[in-house]
């Protein structure tokens, strides 16, 4: 990594603490809070309404591989647009996609239509995804990236642990419908509520673009959308946030196998309801996130990152061993507390590995990572699965996270990463 690179992961110190939650910030917060319960309480209801229309349960899981397959599939794309037609309008056309295929919902579509709406909404949720993370690293201070990454998951947070809850609800008192017509009404108040963004968002582009254009030739042409040179590869990946991002690409894969298999492990051990694993661990995320990064501002993201994937380890170790409820729940608070950790400080040294020209990109490389991981894990745990019982999932994944860890180390001490 040059130079240029390595001095923008970790930017000097000064005097002045440079605030995080701005009035443009906390807007983005609560627009995209809306837009995660929506997403949330879609998760639990477009599955059990497919099932309740009679289709197989195959289909039925369709609806979330359509969903997750296009967000993949549109990754790299939104990564260029965001960085060359800006964060604002790429944000709200993925916001308006989401909006209108939850509209759909609201009337009775034939299954290959349902099918259709959901694979739309993924392309909706990765336009705005991208352009969301992009703005809010254009916003957050350079010296606090972290800490303001991780302010933002919070809502992810809160969302998942309310959400389905509220869908579950209304669906079971007023029926799929009403259900439907909520969530649409809600992605209509989110657009809303991303007006007041455009004016600081067309501002920050006005700026990037001007930085690109002193920096050289090469970058404002990338700023401004020009032919690209070069292999595939390096036109989706970004060229320095590939490593921190290979570090998430690793640890999401024991994500799949805890989604995928601890509840039907936790019952083979005698634990009928697991849920409170996922309580345990949505909490813990949601108190690492918000003190992890100061942690890092005044420690080092060393001392951050590498404890935060030893926690997750630990987390896959204690699904492995627990002989109760209250060992799955302290092995769901290590995960989660590792996890809101680790995620934000690599999210930041991926963006800020990169020039605010290509943050777009950055971001997309970052998140392609993680929904690649998850698929793929899936698959392969689920082949080890087969072959030796899922209680080898566990301590194969802890293995593949202490690999992640030594890696994080062995880059930093190379000074690849910060």
């Amino acid at each position: 990594m040059s130079a240029a690179g390595t001095a923008r992961q970790t930017p000097p110190a000064t005097g002045r603490r440079e605030p995080v939650f701005t009035l443009p910030f906390v807007n983005l917060m609560v627009a995209n809070g809306l837009l995660r319960v929506c997403t949330y309480m879609l998760i639990a209801l477009v599955p059990l309404y497919a099932l309740d229309r009679g289709v197989s349960t195959t289909v039925a899981g369709l609806t979330t591989t359509l969903y997750m397959g296009a967000a993949v599939v549109l990754r790299p794309l939104s990564g260029k647009l965001v960085d060359t037609r800006g964060r604002y309008a790429v944000m709200v056309v993925g916001a308006s996609l989401y909006c209108a295929a939850t509209g759909l919902y609201v009337l009775t579509l034939p299954i290959w239509a349902l099918l259709a709406a959901r694979a739309l909404q993924g392309f909706g949720f990765a336009l705005n995804g991208t352009a969301v993370m992009t703005l809010a690293t254009d916003l957050i201070p350079e010296s606090r990236m972290s800490e303001g990454i991780g302010y933002l998951g919070v809502e992810q947070t809160v969302a998942q642990l309310f959400a389905p809850w509220l869908a579950l609800e209304l669906r079971g008192t007023y029926g799929y419908r009403t259900a439907f017509a909520v969530v649409f009404a809600l992605g209509v108040v989110n657009l809303f509520i991303r007006i007041p963004l455009r004016t600081v968002a067309r501002r920050l582009d006005a700026r990037r673009r001007e930085e690109a254009s002193r920096q050289g030739p090469a970058e404002e042409a990338a700023e401004q959308g020009g032919p690209e040179k070069g292999p595939l590869w390096s036109r989706i990946v970004d060229r320095d946030a590939w490593r921190p991002s290979s570090i998430m690409f690793l640890l999401m894969f024991g994500a799949a196998g805890i989604n995928t298999f601890m509840a039907a492990y936790a019952t083979g051990h005698g634990i009928a309801n697991s849920g409170p694993f996922f309580t345990a661990s949505g909490l813990m995320v949601a108190v690492s996130r918000l003190t992890a990064g100061r942690l890092g501002r005044r420690f080092g993201t060393v001392w951050v990152i590498a404890p935060g994937i030893a926690l997750m380890a630990a987390g896959q170790l204690g699904i492995w061993w627990s002989p109760d409820l209250s060992v799955l729940m302290l092995a769901g608070a290590a995960y989660g507390l590792g996890m809101g950790a680790v995620q934000p400080g690599l999210n930041s040294l991926a963006v800020l590995s990169a020039g605010r020209e290509r943050r777009g990109r950055a971001n997309s490389t970052f998140f392609m990572a993680m929904d690649l991981s998850q698929a793929i894990g899936a698959v392969a745990l689920g082949a080890v699965a087969g072959v030796a019982g899922t209680g080898a999932v566990f301590p194969i994944s802890a293995g593949l996270m202490s690999v992640a860890c030594v890696a994080y180390v062995v880059l930093r001490r190379r000074g690849f990463v910060g």
